[in-house]
């Protein structure tokens, strides 16, 4: 098993950063820009995804046992979408690894359940499976206009995620899709790494009603939401995230003393 690396940045904190599914780490290209003189980045391209190779367990435990074995020895996580669910499990095995943790646009429980409404609709996912399964390329592109959708900057994000879904592997998509069906709500329950939230307000995918779920499920977690973005803050109000994660460093920073 193999997992595609990257490393940009010579000083500062260890950062990792996890893309989100049917991506890869090329979604973080203008983020590597304004944040390599600032920390030491490790991008990882999740197992069946990018340029990685899948992993016979393909269970949420086992792809973060995978991320463990290559990422640095302590760094802080940041997880958007897919990669905040890893990363959340990552903190949750391995909190020594784990200085903090930047969840974007990214949910414990990503489907419906009972008393958990701030998810998508369950026949909604199974329909999007389907149309995974049947017409790759289609569901794909759909996907990419639904991530962008009520975004300030929609359009130049839905030009930088066609780009970069051009390169998905279609027989990878369903199994690492099938990762977003766990339930990882009793990890955040118990999660104790210092934590920041970032939701957008026009978010198709992770809606930002999942706040207030999260506020109840653990009150440590900071959350702010981005009144501009849709499923893609970084992009869509760099700065505000940029800002976020310093705060968040700094205040990982001192918790470690």
């Amino acid at each position: 098993m193999s997992l595609h690396l990257e490393h940009h940045g010579n000083s500062g904190p260890e950062l990792v950063l996890l893309h989100g599914w049917g991506l890869s780490s090329e979604i973080w290209a203008p983020v590597i820009d304004r944040l390599s003189p600032h920390y030491r980045l490790t991008l990882i391209d999740i197992p069946g995804l990018g340029k990685s190779a899948a992993i016979e367990n393909d269970s949420m435990a086992a792809t973060a046992e995978a991320l463990l074995d290559v990422a640095p020895q302590k760094a802080l996580w940041i997880g958007w979408s897919l990669g905040g669910a890893l990363a959340l499990q990552v903190a949750s095995v391995a909190p020594s690894r784990v200085s903090g943790f930047l969840m974007v646009a990214a949910s414990p429980c990503f489907i419906q359940r009972d008393c958990w409404t701030s998810a998508m609709d369950t026949e909604v996912f199974e329909a999007f499976a389907d149309g995974v399964a049947l017409n790759p390329a289609k569901t794909l592109s759909r996907f990419a206009m639904l991530q962008t959708q009520g975004s300030q900057s929609a359009r130049d994000e839905l030009k930088r995620l066609k780009r970069v879904i051009a390169g998905a592997e279609p027989e990878a998509l369903g199994s690492t899709l099938d990762l977003l069906r766990e339930d990882l709500r009793p990890q955040l329950c118990a999660l104790s790494v210092p934590a920041t939230l970032l939701l957008g307000l026009h978010d198709q995918l992770v809606p930002a009603s999942l706040a207030g779920a999260v506020a109840q499920l653990n009150q440590s977690i900071e959350v702010q939401l981005f009144e501009h973005s849709a499923h893609l803050p970084f992009l869509a109000e760099p700065e505000r995230f940029d800002s976020a994660l310093n705060a968040l460093a700094e205040r990982s920073a001192e918790a470690a003393l």
